[in-house]
């Protein structure tokens, strides 16, 4: 009985199979190891690839201390397009901007990195210093006043408290533009809109001169004249007092014109001044000998 049971089993035993049967078995061992450490190592991974941009950000501000300006670049980049999504990402946009309009004077190029920041992120806090160095890099140092006058048009939509600045800077770039109206209409909304505004004398003696340009002689004179009343010790004050007795001569009214003029004081071209009393008083002589 015992010997039949032996060969029985004997004969069913097979090396091979129990070999592939303790493999299957490690395989198996394996898999689970691998589940449970990867199940206990998942959140550290995680926690690393979220820290991934912080990172990366230091290191470019590292890299831009360095003077290592391509570097950190190509890593700015990097971050920009692989996590777009993170809050460092248009901070990375941002420091590319600066370093093209700082460190390599390429103002265009940095003008493009705003533009791409401003749009890839319109309610990033950066937007807004973004939008004043595009304005800033456009009107003073490319020249394009109309894209200047779109940015400082959203800049004083935006609510900021420098909204009587931008007005000023808008009318700017009209009179650059040569459209003299526009300019006016502006400044008179930024005497409107703020009127405890330091800009507000520079604003009211820039409108007379637009006057003039328009051909308005009269209310030039009655726009400086107000500012001579309004602001006594503005450093306009003697200058719209000079425009005021220039529109006399121009007028005609010689006498009335050197009398202005010999009454302004603390003229800052003294030179001119006398210049202009002296040129005066010989074309009164002159007149006088003509009748």
């Amino acid at each position: 009985m015992l010997e039949k049971q032996l060969k029985r089993e004997l004969k069913n035993w097979d090396p091979k199979r129990k070999s592939r049967s303790r493999k299957l078995s490690w395989l198996l061992l394996g898999l689970a190891v691998l589940l449970i450490l990867g199940a206990g190592l998942y959140p550290l991974y995680r926690n690393w690839e979220e820290g991934a941009p912080e990172r990366m950000l230091n290191h470019g501000g590292e890299l831009e201390s360095a003077h290592q300006f391509e570097t950190a670049e190509a890593l700015y980049q990097q971050l920009s397009q692989d996590y777009a999504a993170t809050p460092q990402a248009p901070e990375a946009l941002y420091r590319l901007a600066r370093i093209e309009q700082y460190n390599r004077q390429n103002l265009r190029k940095a003008l493009l990195w705003y533009l791409r920041l401003e749009k890839a992120y319109p309610d990033n806090p950066l937007v807004h210093a973004t939008r004043r160095e595009s304005a800033r890099i456009s009107k003073y140092s490319l020249g394009d006043f109309a894209q200047a006058i779109s940015f400082y048009e959203r800049l004083l939509l935006s609510g900021d408290e420098n909204g009587d600045r931008y007005l000023f800077e808008i009318a700017d770039c009209y009179f650059q533009l040569g459209n003299y109206v526009q300019a006016r209409i502006e400044l008179e909304i930024l005497g409107e809109n703020y009127p405890d505004s330091p800009l507000l004398v520079e604003a009211l003696y820039r409108k007379g001169g637009l006057l003039v340009l328009e051909g308005r002689n009269k209310e030039a004179g009655e726009t400086w004249t107000a500012l001579v009343e309004r602001y006594p010790e503005s450093i306009y004050r003697s200058q719209a007092e000079f425009d005021l007795a220039k529109l006399l001569e121009e007028d005609g009214r010689l006498a009335e014109a050197l009398k202005k003029y010999q009454e302004i004081d603390d003229f800052p071209q003294p030179q001119l001044l006398e210049e202009k009393i002296e040129h005066l008083k010989k074309r009164i002589a002159e007149k006088k000998k003509a009748v």
